[in-house]
C-alpha cells in the first residue's frame, strides 16, 4: 500500500508507518529492510533514479511503537504526538494480532 500511494499520489506530503520496534533506530531500519528494500519498490526506484532515497526520506517517517499499547508507545514522544496530531488528515490501519489462538474478547 506504501508504495501504490507514493507511485499514485507523488505529492503526498508524509508517511508515517508504525512500525513495531525497540525504538526510532530499529523501525528505520526495518522500514529500509522490511519494506523499502522489497522488490515492490523496483518500479519507483528507476522512476526517481538516484533521487529515490532522498524522495523516501522526505515522505516516509518511521515511527516506533506497538498497536497493542493504548497509547501505541506515542506517549514517550510527546513532541512527535503532537506533531502527528497536527499533520496527520487520513489513518489507515492495517495492524492485526498474529495470536491465532486469541479469544476475540481479549483482542477488543
Amino acid at each position: 500500500m506504501v508504495e501504490k500511494i507514493l507511485r499514485v499520489q507523488p505529492n503526498v506530503k508524509k508517511i508515517y508507518l508504525l512500525i513495531r520496534a525497540a525504538d526510532e533506530k530499529a523501525a528505520t531500519q526495518r522500514l529500509n529492510t522490511d519494506v523499502i528494500g522489497k522488490e515492490l519498490f523496483r518500479i519507483l526506484k528507476e522512476k526517481w533514479g538516484e533521487n529515490f532515497r532522498t524522495m523516501i526520506s522526505e515522505k516516509l517517517v518511521a515511527v516506533a511503537g506497538d498497536i497493542s499499547d493504548e497509547l501505541l508507545v506515542l506517549k514517550e514522544y510527546s513532541q512527535l504526538r503532537e506533531e502527528l496530531y497536527d499533520q496527520i488528515d487520513v489513518i489507515v490501519h492495517l495492524a492485526a494480532t498474529t495470536n491465532f489462538d486469541e479469544r476475540y474478547v481479549q483482542i477488543e
